[in-house]
This record gives C-alpha cells, structure tokens and sequence, in this order.
C-alpha cells in the first residue's frame, strides 16, 4: 500500500469526487475535504462512510493536523480558491482526480472505459451489475445513482475497473479529456456528437479527443464501436486493437434487429451472426443499443447471452434517467437528466411509445454548457417539439453567455407554437402550483435538467400527492 496516508479532496461534494473519497477510505486513507455546496446523494454517500468535510473553503482548514500527504483537485475548482492557493503555496503534492484514479484505483488492473457523448452512465451501471451478478467482484466508478448499488463507486477484488470516462477536461493544471489517464484496456465507444461547447470548438475536436484514446488502447485490449456513427466509424479504422462493432448496421458483430416496447423492452439481434433475444427493464432504442454494447464489451466474462439476461433481470436501472417519481390514477411524473438535444428527442419518443394516448407536458431547464447555447437552437425544438406541452425554465447562470451566443428562449418558443407545441415561460416565484394548474387528468409530465429545477419537482410531486 502506498505510504500516504492523508488526502484531502478540495470540491469534495462531486459525484465523482465523492466516489473517489468512499474507494480511498477502502484502501485506508484517512479521508476529508471540503466543498461549497454538498446536497443528496453525494452528502449521504459522504455521511454513510463516516467522511467528514468542511463545508466552504478556507485556507485554515489546510493548517489542520494532520497535514495532508495529498491533494486530490476537484475540476471544478479554479485559481482563487483560498484552499488551492494554501496547498500551492505550502508546496503541497496535487493531482487531479483522473491521475489518482489511474496511481491508486486502477493501477495495473484491466480498464473498461465506457466512453461516449450519450449513454455513458446507464451502459457503465449495466456492465458493473452484469459482472458483479454474474460473479465477478469488479471495481466501478459511476457517474449517476445505479439503484442495484449502495453507491457509485466500488474498488472491487476482481483485475478489472469499469468506469464512466468522461471526455470533459481533467482540471485547471490538465486540459487533457479525463478518460485520457484510465489506463484502458477496453474502451466503449458508444456515439460522438458535438457536445462541451465551453471546451471543444467543434466536432472535429471532440474526434481528436476520442482518437487520443483509441490510440493508447493496448493491441491485447478491444475497442467496441457503434457502426452507425460516423465518427465512431473514423476513429476505429485507427485502431491497434481488436474492434468489435454493435448497431443497426448490416455489418455490425451485435446488429439490432428489432425493438419492441411492452410491459418491458423485447431486443432481438444478431451476435456475431447468430440471432438472439433480450428482455430488458430499460426503455427506448438507445437502450437497445446500449445493452448491445454493454454485452459486446464483456462477451469474454459473458460469453452466454443468459448471463445478460440474468443481470437485467435484476437491473433496477440508474436515477434520474426517465426515473418515475410520482404515479397515480391521474399522473404520471418523471424526471430525466437532460443535457443535449440528441437525449432529449430519444427519450421524449420513448415517452411517446410508452405513453401513447396520454398528453406529454416537457418541463426544460437549459442548464448545461451546450444547452445554454445557441448551437442548437433549432434541434432543440425539433427535440421538444415532441411533447404537447413545453414550460420553459431561465436560462441557467444567462450573464455568462453574450447575446450572440446564448440560447434564444423566445425563439424557441416561437418555433415550438409553430409546430403546434403550447409553450409557457416558468415564473420566477410560486412555480409548482403554476405547474400543477395546468395539468389535465391522465398527463404524463417529465422534467429535463442536468441540474435540479432549484427544489421544482419534489415540490410538484409533493402538491400532486395531495389532489
């Protein structure tokens, strides 16, 4: 074990950040930190294993014994920060939470890195249960709530790590994507899209990102690739590695031939030429297409397609990920993590499927760093234009963006009244009742945010438990 002893996380409060804490605390650091803002579940989870932080940050906190052996650096934090300046100013060791995953985590172990503009949380939750159910002990790191796990990460005792690889840049000392320091020995890659517009300037950057990766995948390692994206096709040409491919394509190893959606999902498909069938918990195509994926990536473990079926027999799936929260003879309400037009416009079809003589309302709240752009302006209303009701939250921290580049709610209001989509601008104050008056009987409603409404849907469920 290593000889540090003492690390100290700076942005603690992270999902990721929080994760990393839990799985230091299991190899016998002694863990603390600090963060300005920790709410569920990451304050639970910290809770839970006995992790005490501070909450806010203050130099003093650093002057505390024992003194840390070791930083780990939130991405979120930022020069400025009174607890970054002390630990640069006392010369104190920091790395950010990618390379402490890669020295203390992952070390020599086989990487699964699941990586990917859309999917990446639910794939990387189902490949963990699938091999934990079917008896391999892996360690994950999840970046979302999966509900068959008391928490998101797990060292595990298995030579295996699966986790989330998030292209997002490392930290304020690293521009690098963070999936760049996992070490990976299989890599997912699952659809590229132009997303990150705070990061990356185009589609073609994203590309360089996820060719980076391709490229340090070991030529004993496998890359699984989607055969229906454009990009994913480029990238894996380049590939030293074994390529498995999955999708709708003619030439994919996993082709999905069918998708039928019932009580729960009916996936029928080829595996390397042979027909099989699935029946999944989970909803929608792209679930479909996920599950394919996951499979593609650990047929070595699973080499029968039972074993899937066994694991997703006791998938309960991931939080917020068309997660129901409220449901009774007069509504259904759920609540989706939304972050790009693409998942919007997935989900809202699953939502028709589902639900298809029911009246959808969409509640939006533009929040992350593509969102709030202008980008897709248009996709985004091609997007909603899918719900018979649009109610339209403020533009989330509006004054960072100028006029030239930020998201046009007016326009998009416009557009969606153009496509026969009543739309509503969300007031500043008594916001749930003005949800709940305007909801009909029998009214499937879904929030959309990456972030939480500000308290918006447990209050609304809350007022619908008592009509």
């Amino acid at each position: 074990m290593t000889t540090r002893q003492n690390i100290y996380f700076i942005g603690i409060g992270g999902t990721a950040m929080a994760g990393a804490a839990v799985m230091a605390r299991q190899l016998g650091f002694h863990v603390s930190g600090s963060d300005a803002n920790v709410y569920p579940p990451t304050s639970d989870t910290l809770k839970n294993e006995r992790i005490n932080y501070h909450e806010g940050y203050d130099a003093a906190h650093l002057e505390l014994l024992p003194t840390p052996d070791l930083i780990v650096l939130g991405n979120a934090i930022s020069r400025g920060n009174a607890e970054l300046e002390e630990a640069l100013n006392r010369r104190l060791p920091i790395v950010s939470l990618p390379q402490f995953f890669a020295d203390h985590i992952i070390r020599a172990r086989q990487s699964l890195v699941v990586s990917g503009t859309h999917g990446k949380t639910t794939t990387t939750s189902l490949v963990a249960h699938a091999l934990r159910h079917n008896g391999v002990d892996t360690g994950f790191m999840i970046g979302g709530i999966c509900e068959n796990f008391p928490r998101g990460s797990d060292v595990g005792t298995a030579d295996m790590f699966v986790i989330e690889g998030d292209e997002y840049d490392t930290s304020i000392f690293d521009k690098r994507s963070k999936f760049l320091s996992y070490r990976p020995t299989r890599v997912l890659l699952n659809n590229i899209e132009f997303d990150h517009a705070d990061i990356f300037a185009d589609l073609a950057a994203v590309e360089q990102t996820f060719a980076n990766l391709v490229k340090i995948i070991p030529a004993n390692g496998l890359l699984v690739a989607n055969a229906d994206n454009p990009s994913c096709q480029k990238l894996m040409r380049n590939a030293f590695a074994r390529v498995i491919t999955f999708g709708e394509s003619n030439a994919a190893d996993y082709r999905l031939l069918a998708y039928e959606t019932g009580e729960k999902s009916r996936i029928r498909f080829l595996k390397h030429g042979k027909e099989e069938i699935l029946v999944s918990p989970l909803y929608g195509k792209h679930n479909a297409l996920n599950t394919l994926a996951a499979l593609a990536l650990v047929e070595n473990e699973l080499p029968e397609t039972r074993q899937m079926q066994s694991a997703l027999d006791t998938f309960l799936g991931v939080r917020r990920r068309l997660q129901i929260r409220h449901e009774n003879q007069h509504s259904t309400v759920l609540e989706d993590f939304a972050h790009h037009p693409t998942a919007i416009r997935a989900n809202l079809e699953t939502l028709r499927a589902l639900y298809p003589q029911r009246r959808l309302v969409v509640l939006i709240e533009p929040r992350s760093n593509t969102m709030v752009r202008n980008i897709f302006q248009r996709e985004l209303a091609e997007a909603l234009a899918l719900a018979d009701v649009a109610i339209i939250d403020k533009i989330y921290r509006a004054e960072k963006y100028g006029d030239s580049e930020r998201l046009d709610l007016k326009v998009l209001a416009s557009d969606l009244s153009a496509q026969n989509t009543e739309t509503a601008f969300l007031p500043e104050t008594n916001r749930a009742a003005f949800v709940v008056e305007r909801l009909q009987p029998n009214d499937v409603v879904c929030f959309m945010t990456n972030g939480s409404f500000g308290g918006l849907i447990a209050e609304t469920v809350d007022r619908l438990k008592t009509l």
